[in-house]
């Protein structure tokens, strides 16, 4: 979980701040350690992680395309499909300081290690505990949830 929460609060990631290129890659590596841990995808398009949709927002205001990481470990039992358990992590952060830092901190790099990198850190470590491993009675969806007002459709 260190891994984790070392890559999503690391510098190179300045923050994952709105619609920003630190933003998109942890989104990357969310889909690839979704993959290795050997959830189904369950994005937009066939064989995606990726649910995207446009939001307006930022400093300066801009629109961008947000992406939630979707995966699912499927119910063992095609009849059992129609009820979900959804675990749940946002990745997105503070960047550099916008919408809701002190003035004296604007342009400067918000991290988020003990905020939203440890609850992906967590999110991630339980898919790879759990799938492949379980046979579950429901669908569990796992989605790490980018910033704006997005929702999950299934």
């Amino acid at each position: 979980m260190m891994e984790t929460i070392k890559f999503l609060s690391g510098d190179e990631l300045k923050g994952r701040g709105f619609g920003d290129v630190g933003l998109n890659r942890a989104a990357e590596y969310i889909a690839e350690q979704f993959e290795q841990a050997g959830l189904v995808t369950a994005g937009d398009e066939a064989g995606s992680y990726f649910q995207s949709w446009q939001e307006t927002g930022g400093e300066p205001t801009r629109d961008a395309t947000l992406i939630n990481v979707i995966g699912i470990i499927p119910a063992a039992n095609a009849n059992d499909k129609t009820e979900t358990i959804v675990i749940g992590a946002h990745y997105d952060h503070l960047g550099l300081g916008w919408p809701d830092v002190r003035s004296d901190n604007q342009g400067k790099i918000h991290p988020g290690a003990d905020d939203n990198a440890s609850g992906v850190a967590v999110l991630l470590e339980l898919a790879r505990i759990l799938s492949g491993k379980i046979k579950p009675d429901r669908n569990i969806v796992w989605v790490a949830f980018s910033g704006g007002s997005g929702e999950v459709g299934f």
